[in-house]
């Protein structure tokens, strides 16, 4: 059973590892700390609890989201799912989990971008409302970047 749980600034080296693993261009862990502790942002940690040893040792990581609200707007930060729990609808359920949060606190837009080259992402996206707005020429290290937004008011997100 997977578990989402908020991310704080003790979990910075772990988010910043499964970065690392997820990304080529990977935040650091002062990085995943300065987000963390910007008005507004929040994160959720996803946790494999069928992980847990029988000698008790903690359960896993398998993904991640932070986002960020500003007024009646927010935007995805990252997003990650480590390769085990890929294509197993984690990325979804991270996303609506912050989709439903922003809500919660005010936001009636969301906005996020993806690599043009990142088909499940973009697909992730477009299925879950967004729409694209668009593109940051080179802005991946030479992939360009898709601009998306979503009007949370005008999907299934809960308020």
């Amino acid at each position: 059973m997977i578990e989402l749980i908020p991310a704080g600034l003790v979990h910075a080296e772990l988010l910043a590892g499964m970065h690392r693993i997820c990304f080529a261009e990977p935040w650091s862990a002062n990085s995943m700390a300065e987000v963390l502790a910007l008005a507004g942002s929040e994160g959720l940690i996803a946790v494999d609890g069928k992980s847990l040893s029988p000698a008790g040792e903690p359960p896993g990581p398998a993904g991640l989201v932070l986002w960020r609200r500003i007024f009646d707007e927010s935007e995805i930060l990252t997003i990650a799912v480590l390769p085990p729990w890929r294509r197993a609808g984690l990325g979804a359920r991270l996303l609506r989990a912050a989709m439903d949060s922003a809500v919660r606190a005010g936001a009636s837009t969301m906005f996020l971008e993806a690599a043009a080259d990142n088909l499940a992402a973009l697909a992730l996206y477009d299925s879950n409302g967004f729409t694209r707005v668009g593109l940051r020429k080179g802005y991946y290290g030479g992939v360009d970047a898709v601009t998306m937004s979503c009007r949370l008011d005008q999907t299934s997100v809960e308020a």
